[in-house]
């Protein structure tokens, strides 16, 4: 079905690589300055690679993006804990990040990946994607965006949400996507349960282990799918720029900070604590309320993608976030920052990610955080090795 959405503006992203280059210049540092990454299938000088090399490591040095070995989880490059949650279809959640009195929020520290991107009214909302791991319980559960739809579709999954507005459940309720969507109902407990005060409105939660058994009860097919597209080594690649913090400002009352735990090997989150002052954010480490770890990232992996008001409405807006053909973004691990190209040719298909010379992305071994910011997204320096996105929604 084709979205009719308002009439959007294309513009150049030179300003954000620029930013970046002319940053890794004025600081001296050993690394080139990054170009405008190539379009896909332009050739570059080799990367570096050891993919051939023994490793001494429980999970193989390299692989992807075809060809995952059985027991391999292809969202995470690793051995599943228990090679049997691999036979089954992705589980989507979506999770709630405001008011702040939701965090912090249950099982996303368990989810192989997260989605979070722009719903409108300043916010930010979560989207766990959950294939190598259960969580018991993951929420508070909230309402779909356009945006889900294509995440639906990626990861060939099954999607739980509290509802939406008509215009969303327009495409969510598409034919081949109904059977896969999960909300609340009278006899649906579990997997999907209101837990906490009657007449709470964020205490809607699903549990992973339940949804398996439900949806052979509804007789959906639940089958292990074809997850294919990405790539991950062990090795860090030589081509990055210092990232040891990286800030994301969705808005004056949205922003979040990541910072490189070398001891760890990942990104450690933190969230804003109030609205922003015009003075420096205040920030606080985002826990798991299931887990009681803060939320953290083998990779991080920022997405640039076109944003357009698809209705406009008094009180508030439907933005629409097109996840379609080839754009441009940023990949982070290991405490490197990467500019890369993206690539979604199929819409039942992960992206694939490359490098500025062609070669494939390699994704740390790990879980993955994708931020989605719109193409118009501003990039600065924030000091020494730290980097900072500046969300921009489009005028009209």
């Amino acid at each position: 079905m084709i979205r009719k959405s308002l009439p959007a503006t294309n513009y150049a992203l030179v300003s954000l690589i620029s930013v970046l280059a002319l940053a890794i210049l004025g600081a001296g540092g050993t690394h080139a300055a990054a170009p405008l990454p190539p379009a896909p299938g332009s050739t570059g000088p080799s990367d570096h690679s050891l993919a051939s090399r023994a490793t001494p490591h429980t999970y193989r040095y390299a692989v992807g993006p075809q060809g995952f070995p059985k027991e391999i989880n292809p969202l995470t490059g690793l051995p599943a804990e228990d090679p049997q949650l691999l036979e089954r279809r992705p589980i989507a959640i979506k999770v709630t990040n405001f008011p702040r009195s939701v965090r912090p929020q249950w099982g996303l520290s368990l989810a192989d990946h997260v989605y979070e991107y722009y719903i409108g009214d300043g916010m930010s909302r979560f989207v766990g994607i959950y294939y190598g791991k259960d969580a018991s319980r993951v929420g508070p559960v909230r309402s779909a965006r356009l945006f889900d739809e294509h995440l639906i579709r990626m990861y060939r999954a099954v999607f739980v949400f509290g509802w939406a507005d008509d215009p969303v459940l327009e495409f969510l309720t598409q034919p081949d996507l109904l059977p896969y969507l999960i909300v609340e109902r009278a006899n649906n407990c579990p997997p999907i349960c209101r837990i906490g005060p009657r007449g709470a409105y964020n205490n809607l939660y699903a549990d992973t282990t339940q949804i398996g058994a439900y949806l052979q009860q509804r007789r959906t097919n639940n089958d292990r799918q074809s997850l294919t597209g990405l790539r991950f080594e062990a090795e860090t690649p030589k081509s990055g720029h210092p990232a040891a913090q990286v800030s994301i400002r969705y808005s004056a009352i949205s922003y979040n900070r990541w910072h490189y735990d070398a001891t760890r090997g990942a990104y450690l989150r933190s969230q804003e604590l109030h609205d922003e002052t015009g003075e420096e954010p205040a920030t606080a480490p985002l826990t798991d309320s299931l887990t009681q770890s803060q939320l953290s990232a083998a990779n991080l992996v920022i997405l640039l993608l076109p944003h357009r008001y698809y209705l406009r409405f008094s009180a508030t807006d439907i933005i629409d976030q097109p996840f379609e053909g080839e754009g441009y973004g940023y990949a982070l691990r290991d405490g490197q920052l990467y500019p890369i190209t993206w690539k979604h040719a199929k819409a039942d298909e992960l992206p694939r990610l490359t490098l500025p010379n062609g070669k494939v992305y390699p994704l740390k071994p790990g879980n993955i955080w994708f931020e989605v910011l719109s193409d118009l997204s501003r990039l600065r320096p924030d000091g020494a090795a730290a980097w900072r996105f500046d969300f921009v929604l489009p005028k009209e």
